[in-house]
């Protein structure tokens, strides 16, 4: 049997399952986004706790700016990280369906915990934020990765 032979739903019918998957899989990912979003706010307050007990409490006469460098430094990565994350991670449920959706909460889990040895690294040593770097970078890579060859699969067939 053809696949023209198994659906008969008209056409309406087609349109109408897509727009229900794709707004499933959007309301799944954003929820599950809220993982991934999780450091932030820790982000922030390591920003604000080192500004409030020191006197980079006053960026423009303190004088002491350079306190509150690397964690200003470690927000701003984390920012640019997430940005790319949740694009990479609403593209990809374009592309899931069904029992493979549990990539995303996997995805967004493994971004959190990245984040976290990131900024242990980090504050270790500049060079030692490489592994959490490349543990957050690396699969949101691999997603774009997929999901270009995925665009191009449907492009060509």
């Amino acid at each position: 049997m053809s696949d023209k032979q198994k659906d008969k739903r008209s056409w309406q019918e087609k349109k109408a399952s897509v727009r229900k998957q794709i707004a499933t899989s959007v309301a799944i990912s954003s929820t599950v986004f809220v993982v991934s979003y999780l450091y932030h706010p820790m982000g922030i307050f390591g920003v604000f706790n080192v500004r409030g007990n020191t006197n980079a409490i006053d960026p423009v006469e303190g004088g002491s700016e350079n306190l509150v460098f690397v964690p200003n430094q470690i927000l701003r990565n984390t920012t640019e990280q997430f940005l790319l994350h949740f694009i990479a991670m609403m593209t990809l449920t374009l592309f899931l369906e069904g029992a493979s959706m549990k990539v995303i909460p996997i995805l967004c889990g493994i971004f959190l915990v990245a984040r976290i040895v990131y900024q242990v690294g980090y504050m270790a040593s500049a060079m030692s934020r490489g592994y959490g770097f490349a543990s957050t970078f690396l699969p949101t890579v691999a997603v774009y990765l997929f999901c270009s060859f995925r665009i191009f699969q449907n492009i060509i067939y």
